[in-house]
């Protein structure tokens, strides 16, 4: 190559080196000015314990009357309060609900919701949760004299068999006309509180396995580059991961499949109707949606043992995924996608109101209840 020649090329990699320089800075900018989360900026949550109660879990619940607040870094549909925060309170069983007395009301029919962090409602106001939404919906269809009572036992990070061993030794105790699973495509994974995180799609598994480095501390445009190309590369090993899970002979399959039978039996023992809602994970709902299989798998469970099961997929086929996420880095669902989600179950319950035994209480009577205790 000629001196000139050199020169020519040195100086055209200078330029577009500048150029790249520039740019970086330029969506550096545009980043800060607007606001732009990335996944190294997740929800903050404190606890907040009632002084005039002991700081101790409940059985299946967590520490009565506590108070566990989530702080996000925006509120981009101004629905958080007014520190971009949600309060999530618990009543004096350690379940995010208002108080229920154990001995059924005459003249209620209650409904037992089972569930993890999708049915305790990470990120929305109680009154906003699915299961709340859905007694509502009911209730204007009910009988005259008849009170519908939804009770939300969900918890952070359960799987089915919490939710099993939840049913045994608290649900029934308030002896449920109706019990609803809500599950979630990774309740085969393990308990948080045993045997290690419960992943859930791939915010939390960056969350709990990516560190930030000095960069990603400085640099929102670095934060959100290394975020998608991670994510890239992990998402396509948890799906991998997730399916692998669901085989018919895997040993977290076979966990959840007999959990979710016992579930099915302990309902019959007792008398109650048993249902079992799918939410989706967030993600590619209009399109090729990843999780299917598990879907297929859990709702093939459903025939073989007579249980009904509705997959919550259909009713958000209108959207793409993630503008149903609480938050830009929090994949759990929003307000909106539990209002959905209310609706597709009350549908799917009044459809199946004779098959369910819907709107008639069973006869709930101490006998009933003292046989229930663990």
């Amino acid at each position: 190559m000629s001196r000139g020649g050199l020169r020519r090329f040195v100086a055209g990699l200078a330029l577009g080196l500048a150029a790249i320089v520039v740019w970086a800075f330029a969506a550096e900018a545009i980043f800060r000015l607007t606001n732009i989360d990335v996944a190294t900026r997740f929800r903050v949550s404190q606890v907040f314990f009632d002084p005039g109660h002991p700081n101790v879990r409940a059985e299946m619940g967590y520490v009565p009357f506590s108070t566990v607040r989530s702080t996000y870094s925006s509120n981009p549909r101004g629905y958080f309060d007014a520190d971009n925060s949600i309060d999530h309170v618990h009543n004096s069983v350690g379940w995010r609900d208002v108080e229920h007395t154990l001995a059924k009301p005459p003249g209620t029919y209650r409904i037992l919701g089972l569930g993890d962090s999708y049915l305790w409602g990470q990120g929305v106001r109680r009154e906003d949760i699915c299961l709340t939404r859905l007694g509502g919906m009911l209730q204007k269809h009910a009988p005259p004299g008849l009170r519908i009572e939804t009770i939300n036992s969900g918890q952070n990070a359960f799987n089915t068999v919490d939710e099993r061993n939840s049913l045994r030794a608290r649900g029934l105790l308030y002896a449920p006309d109706l019990v609803i699973v809500h599950f979630v495509p990774n309740d085969v994974e393990p308990d948080v509180l045993q045997r290690g995180p419960k992943v859930d799609l791939f915010v939390d598994y960056l969350a709990a396995y990516m560190r930030p480095d000095w960069l990603t501390q400085r640099s929102r445009l670095w934060a959100w580059t290394k975020q998608r190309c991670l994510r890239a590369m992990n998402s396509k090993a948890y799906l991998e991961q997730s399916l692998a899970s669901f085989q018919e002979h895997d040993e977290k399959w076979t966990q959840c499949r007999d959990a979710l039978i016992d579930i099915q039996e302990i309902c019959r023992q007792a008398g109650a109707q048993l249902v079992v809602v799918i939410f989706p994970f967030f993600i590619d709902l209009d399109g090729d949606y990843p999780f299917q299989p598990i879907h297929d798998r859990v709702k093939e469970l459903g025939r073989e043992r007579g249980i009904p099961v509705l997959d919550l997929r259909e009713a958000y086929r209108d959207y793409r995924g993630p503008e149903l996420w609480v938050h830009p880095t929090d994949e759990h669902p929003n307000e909106i996608a539990h209002g959905l989600a209310a609706k597709a179950m009350a549908e799917f319950l009044l459809a199946h109101a004779q098959e369910l035994d819907l709107y008639h209480p069973r006869p709930s009577t101490p006998a009933t209840v003292a046989g229930n205790r663990p």
